[in-house]
C-alpha cells in the first residue's frame, strides 16, 4: 500500500444570482457580497462544508454509511461516538476516511472558488427582501432588509487536494479508491452555493476541469467505474473486510 493523493481542478458556472455573505454592511446594503481582491468569491470552506455534506447523503443514499447524529455523545454517559474516535485506517465511517477527524487531522483542502484574471465578475445588484415568520408563516415587521448578490458572470474556479496516508483509502487491488469515487460524485452532484438559497439564490453546476490521481491525469470514467458494482455499498465493505 502506497500514500494516496488526488488532485481536482474545478470550474462553477452560476445559472442565476447568487451571493456569499461577507458578515459586513454598507450605506446601500444591509448584506454585502463577501470579495477577495475586490472580486466576488466563495471561500473554499464553504465549498468544503457543503461537498462533505453531500458526500454524507450520497454515502447514506448508497447504503454504505448509516446517518450519524450530529448531537451524539452530547448527553452525559452517551459514549456512541467514541468508537469512531480511532486513526484514520481502522475508522468504520467513510466520511471520517475520506475527509479526516480529529484523532488524525484533516484529508481535504479546498481552495477558494476565484474567477479567473482579467475576467469582470458578474453584474452587482441589491436587492430587498423581508424577513419571514417561521410560527405564522407571514412577513414580519419592520424587518425589510437589502441583499448584495452577483449575476451570472465567467464562472468560478477552484482546486481540491486529497491527502492520505498508506492504508487508509478503500481499494480493490490497485483501483481507484472508493472514497475518492465519493468525493468526486460529490462535487459533480452539488446544485447550490452561497446563502439564500431557500430563496433561489446560488444555484450552480460545477465541472471537472483537471484530474490527476497519485500525480498522473486520470479520467472520470476512472473514477466513476467504481459506480457501476452492482451493489456499491456490498462491494465497498467487503474490500474494507478484506484489507482489515
Amino acid at each position: 500500500m502506497t500514500p494516496q493523493r488526488l488532485d481536482i481542478g474545478y470550474r462553477i458556472t452560476w445559472k442565476g444570482r447568487w451571493h456569499v455573505g461577507s458578515g459586513y454592511q454598507s450605506a446601500t446594503a444591509d448584506r454585502l457580497q463577501q470579495r477577495f481582491g475586490g472580486a466576488p468569491f466563495v471561500p473554499g470552506s464553504q465549498v468544503k462544508g457543503a461537498l462533505r455534506h453531500q458526500c454524507e447523503r450520497l454515502a447514506v443514499a448508497l447504503g454504505v454509511e448509516e446517518p450519524v447524529d450530529p448531537h451524539a455523545g452530547a448527553e452525559p454517559g452517551d459514549h456512541s461516538l467514541v468508537k469512531h474516535f480511532r486513526p484514520l485506517a481502522k475508522s468504520g465511517l467513510l466520511i471520517d476516511r475520506l475527509f479526516g477527524s480529529r484523532y488524525q487531522g484533516e484529508c481535504v483542502f479546498v481552495t477558494n472558488a476565484l474567477p479567473p484574471k482579467h475576467k469582470t465578475p458578474g453584474t452587482t445588484t441589491v436587492a430587498a427582501r423581508t424577513a419571514i415568520d417561521r410560527v405564522t408563516g407571514t412577513v414580519m415587521e419592520q424587518h425589510l432588509f437589502t441583499t448584495e448578490t452577483i449575476e451570472a458572470g465567467p464562472g468560478l474556479y477552484g482546486a481540491i487536494r486529497a491527502r492520505h496516508p498508506a492504508g487508509v483509502l478503500t481499494q480493490d487491488d490497485d483501483g481507484f479508491p472508493y472514497e475518492y469515487a465519493l468525493l468526486v460524485a460529490g462535487l459533480l452532484t452539488l446544485e447550490t452555493l452561497g446563502g439564500d438559497k431557500s430563496a433561489g439564490l446560488g444555484r450552480c453546476a460545477i465541472e471537472v476541469m483537471s484530474l490527476s490521481w497519485n500525480g498522473a491525469d486520470t479520467t472520470l470514467e476512472t473514477a466513476r467505474a467504481s459506480f457501476q458494482e452492482r451493489d456499491w455499498a456490498v462491494e465497498v465493505n467487503m474490500v474494507r473486510e478484506e484489507m482489515a
